[in-house]
């Protein structure tokens, strides 16, 4: 199945009943209000997880997945992955506490792996909920969303934003492409093919399946490393879309995330004129554009 423009998330089927996205984020942001944290350096996961839950955090060599959750009549026991990085294993922690929150009857040892880059997975609901519950614990829309206002979109921004909320590259991209004022998405790439992809509600672009297109920056990093670059550049719209169709100007930046795959970043700035406006919105959103018909600038 293709990406659905302004869904997110790319080319996988569809979940039997789907996630429940908004309980997930009520239910976390309930926790935050619940143990009075107002600010990002607040979010003390370990003493959350035993506060509300009594539940153990511990490190553990793991295989097949990156953390696993336990119940038990007096306490659980979340396990994380030893030699985890400090924004993936906060991640996982919080991911484990989402199920705890959730799914309180469901055993989760039958599927433990935690993936932070799939908002939708195959089959069940369950793990894009406790992901939605991470994402929305450890990076609350009314802090976040408020911190991607100001500045040009790239890695700058984006790795400002993990450093405060200390959390991993991978999840900020996706939290500041699903909250950041600009038409933007993230693709994740292994060696030169797109794995999954990642929208912006805004974004009506169709971003191509398969193999990288030959003239981005990003296959540089699958093809010719040492000749790849880490600054933003602008490309031809179609090495990455379908259709040029209302596309000013396409940019895109990458990141590689150790030896896992790459992840890209591309911001378009929309050509607001003629055909550019589908069935679906058949004139400019007034909040998105300025009197005069132009999208805000970068």
């Amino acid at each position: 199945m293709g990406n659905q423009p302004g869904r997110g998330g790319a080319f996988l089927r569809p979940m039997i009943g789907g996630p429940d996205r908004n309980r997930a984020r009520r239910e976390a942001l309930a926790l935050l209000k619940r143990c009075g944290n107002e600010k990002p350096e607040e979010i003390h996961l370990e003493p959350i997880a035993w506060h509300v839950f009594k539940a153990l955090v511990q490190e553990r060599p793991l295989n097949h997945c990156n953390a696993r959750v336990v119940r038990g009549h007096l306490q659980s026991m979340i396990t994380v992955a030893s030699g985890t990085t400090l924004g993936r294993r906060r991640f996982n922690v919080a991911h484990e506490m989402g199920h705890l929150t959730l799914h309180p009857d469901v055993n989760q040892l039958a599927w433990c792996s935690v993936k932070e880059g799939f908002w939708q997975y195959r089959v069940r609901p369950e793990e894009p909920e406790a992901n939605l519950f991470a994402a929305e614990l450890l990076m609350p829309e009314p802090l976040f969303r408020l911190r991607c206002q100001d500045g040009e979109p790239g890695f700058d921004m984006i790795e400002h934003l993990a450093d405060e909320f200390q959390t991993s590259l991978t999840a900020t991209a996706l939290r500041y492409v699903e909250h950041g004022p600009y038409d933007c998405c993230a693709v994740w790439s292994q060696n030169g093919n797109v794995r999954w992809i990642s929208t912006s509600e805004s974004f009506r672009w169709k971003v191509r399946e398969g193999r990288l297109g030959p003239r981005t920056y990003a296959l540089d990093f699958a093809e010719s490393p040492d000749k790849a670059t880490l600054l933003r550049k602008e490309v031809a719209a179609l090495q990455w879309f379908e259709s040029d169709r209302g596309v000013a100007r396409v940019r895109e930046q990458s990141r590689p995330i150790g030896a896992e795959g790459l992840l890209t970043l591309l911001w378009v700035e929309a050509d607001p004129g003629g055909e550019w406006w589908g069935e679906e919105q058949d004139e400019p959103d007034p909040e998105r554009f300025t009197p005069d018909g132009r999208r805000r600038r970068w």
